[in-house]
């Protein structure tokens, strides 16, 4: 006899925890000798640090550690380029903390750890950091010109790719066709904003050499691997848990956020389990964002409203860093035809590199601009 999935009435398994208040998130992690961690982030859109000094935090009471770039050894170089694209000319990723440059408002540039959240809080205010603010290239039209301040001096550009998707011969197409339509489409950027913001538990077991991680993420797996890699265990040796996760919607994939590096590092090094959960405010400027394109898109048709062709050149802000390479870009373009018979189609876009938080997908990843 065979089960018959089709039109059946499935029971939903996980709901009466969730509605019962016994789901169990990342902040219900409470592990003995639990310490917890602030990060202290850039207020500037674009800057040079011309010094850190941490020692007055680290003399604060019940401050643990504090970490600086200094203190990062092999972690502190660039986190790892996550689907690179031939297209791209420039794959920039950010580091765990900022060594000489910060890029966007929000980028880490020091942790600190403490007996309790409140005391790594205040303890922010005793990093000394001197910074020597830079131009910024902030709006997306802006950054692609010839003035335009640079984000990555080193690329001697703001453009990260160039990328062309072509069928047919579109300029037949509008060449002949009796009408043609043309506008300018603008998205704006956005956050992801789910109820659970991130947040990352990590225990070291010194004996065992075992690495435990409880994490915000959709991508428990790869964030297992890549942490085993980073510090040089066996993947048997590391135990990433995503429990409950209070919504994900793309950004949570991301791999790496510099907190899931910093937290079990600082975890392995003190000898005891370290907590740091992303407030509200940090969500808005330090966890991936997405959306921001230009669209100058144009359309040809026949007397009957047939469509004969259709192109359209945008612009794509990647933010300070390109960490998930041009997925977003590219699905936007793939998805643009839609459901409809497109003999003749041009799309192309041009990546730009801006002084805001980065982006990766997250709803849709692309598909809502190609809709739009």
């Amino acid at each position: 006899m065979s089960t018959r999935y089709t039109g059946a009435r499935i029971t939903r398994n996980e709901d009466p925890a969730l509605l019962c208040g016994r789901g169990l998130f990342v902040d219900d992690i409470h592990l003995p000798r639990l310490a917890h961690a602030a990060v202290l982030r850039s207020p500037h859109a674009h800057a040079r640090m011309v010094r850190i000094d941490p020692r007055r935090a680290r003399a604060a009471p019940a401050v643990l550690a504090v970490l600086t770039h200094a203190d990062l050894g092999a972690l502190g170089g660039p986190l790892p380029r996550l689907i690179p694209h031939p297209a791209l000319v420039h794959h920039k990723t950010q580091q765990a903390l900022a060594s000489t440059t910060v890029r966007y408002v929000g980028e880490a540039v020091a942790l600190i750890v403490a007996e309790s959240r409140y005391a790594a809080e205040d303890a922010l205010d005793l990093v000394d950091v001197e910074y020597a603010p830079l131009p910024a290239a902030v709006r997306l039209e802006d950054a692609v010109a010839p003035s335009a301040p640079l984000v990555h001096e080193d690329a001697g550009t703001n453009v990260c790719a160039r990328y062309t998707q072509r069928v047919g011969d579109v300029e037949r197409a509008f060449a002949g066709a009796p009408r043609r339509f043309r506008d300018r489409l603008v998205m704006d950027r956005g956050t992801a904003s789910p109820l659970e913001a991130r947040g990352i538990v990590a225990a070291w077991d010194p004996r065992a050499r075992l690495l435990e991680i409880w994490d915000s993420t959709q991508a428990p797996i790869p964030i297992r691997n890549g942490l085993a890699a980073m510090f040089g265990l066996p993947q048997t040796n590391v135990r990433v848990v995503a429990p409950d996760v209070g919504g994900g919607f793309g950004p949570k994939v991301m791999m790496f956020y510099p907190e899931e590096i910093l937290v079990p590092l600082a975890a392995q090094r003190l000898g005891r389990p370290v907590k740091w959960i992303e407030d509200r405010r940090e969500h808005f400027v330090a966890t991936n964002q997405e959306r921001e394109q230009i669209h100058d898109a144009e359309i040809a048709l026949d007397e009957t409203g047939r469509i004969l062709g259709v192109r359209t050149v945008f612009l794509y802000d990647a933010g300070a860093y390109c960490p998930y390479g041009l997925i977003v870009p590219i699905v936007a373009g793939a998805t643009l035809p839609g459901p409809y018979r497109v003999p003749n189609y041009h799309c192309e876009f041009t990546a730009v590199f801006t002084n805001k938080t980065p982006v990766s997908p997250y709803r849709g990843a692309g598909r809502p601009h190609g809709v739009f």
